[in-house]
């Protein structure tokens, strides 16, 4: 009867977590700062709370994670100079973290395979960094590597993809796909061409990447637990 609550709780909160995405990108709130600062500052926390719930085990990197990307976002808020780079810096720490998730969780592990495949995402990536090199100052070089990282991820999933026929690679995959077009939209939104259109196509492949990782996260704890029991 636990579980049964605890799934239903879950379910309740995923549709609230996606009305809250649609709402925060669909609808122009800047008439209503308040309105604004909750509808995107209760993102992650309600991904935390339904981890919390789904989870068995409660990765302890997971957790840090999500906590990690909702301080990145708070200092991206105030959109200075200095808080672009500490904002930058902790985003940096989140891909760090996300990488460490992936690579344990992950079979195959030849990383001349993974370097080859992780080519087209940085591809991706060094495009959005070559237009966004003369607007960023000291945060340049923290989003290098953060897309490194990222492309890593990118092959890491694609390559496990093409090898292994798993319901969780699924989510894995799209999410790294997603990882790499977001941040990307979010560099040249943020720093290029500030846009309504790219600004709501941002906070869409937020929360789609964002609740495809965890669905992965929680599927890998589920194939861990049936290994280990």
């Amino acid at each position: 009867m636990e579980i049964l609550d605890k799934n239903k709780t879950v379910s309740q909160l995923t549709i609230l977590y996606i009305l809250v995405v649609v709402a925060f990108s669909f609808f122009d709130l800047k008439s209503f700062p308040i309105l604004e600062f909750l509808l995107g500052s209760i993102r992650i926390p309600l991904l935390i709370l339904m981890y919390f719930l789904a989870s068995k085990i409660k990765s302890t990197l997971y957790f840090s994670a999500l906590i990690l990307f909702f301080f990145a976002y708070l200092f991206f808020r105030e959109n200075t100079p200095f808080f672009n780079f500490i904002g930058a810096i902790i985003s940096l720490a989140y891909r760090i973290l996300i990488f460490i998730i992936v690579y344990k969780s992950i079979e195959n592990k030849n990383w001349l395979a993974i370097v080859l495949a992780s080519i087209p995402f940085f591809f991706i990536y060094l495009y959005a960094l070559l237009l966004i090199e003369s607007e960023v100052k000291i945060d340049f070089y923290p989003w290098v590597v953060n897309g490194f990282l990222t492309s890593f991820i990118g092959g890491m999933a694609a390559y496990n993809f093409l090898f292994q026929d798993k319901k969780r690679l699924y989510w894995l995959i799209i999410s790294a796909i997603l990882f790499v077009i977001q941040i990307g939209v979010f560099l040249i939104n943020k720093y290029y061409y500030p846009d309504e259109i790219l600004r709501m196509l941002t906070i869409i492949l937020f929360g789609i990447s964002n609740f495809t990782f965890y669905k992965f996260v929680i599927l890998q704890e589920e194939l861990k637990l049936k290994y280990t029991s």
